[in-house]
């Protein structure tokens, strides 16, 4: 009787393993299934964030080359109206650069 029951609890012991190898598998299952939704999310945000930066950093792009446009535009219109002082600022910031080279290789 002994024996029967030993063989008997060896298979409800295999078939108790087998349950849990089952459970085991369809948990790993809905966890990938989990994991590749939460992996989706994530992608789907950073690559909207990305397409965001793309476009604000296009947006100062076109900003910074407008303003520099605009400013090379009133500076070629000031050198030709005032050409005299157009001068005389060149001439000094030559002479200040000069002069600041020189004496920095001075010593």
């Amino acid at each position: 009787m002994t024996l029967f029951s030993r063989k008997q609890s060896l298979h409800g012991l295999e078939a108790e393993i087998q349950s849990l190898l089952a459970s085991l598998e369809q948990l790993k299952e809905g966890a990938s299934d989990e994991s590749k939704r939460s992996l989706g999310a994530i992608r789907h945000n950073a690559e909207r964030a990305l397409a965001h930066s793309r476009q604000l950093l296009g947006e100062a792009y076109d900003e910074v080359k407008d303003k520099t446009y605009r400013a090379g535009i009133a500076t070629r219109d000031y050198s030709r109206e005032h050409p005299l002082a157009t001068a005389g600022l060149v001439l000094g910031v030559v002479g200040l650069l000069g002069y600041l080279y020189y004496s920095s290789h001075r010593d």
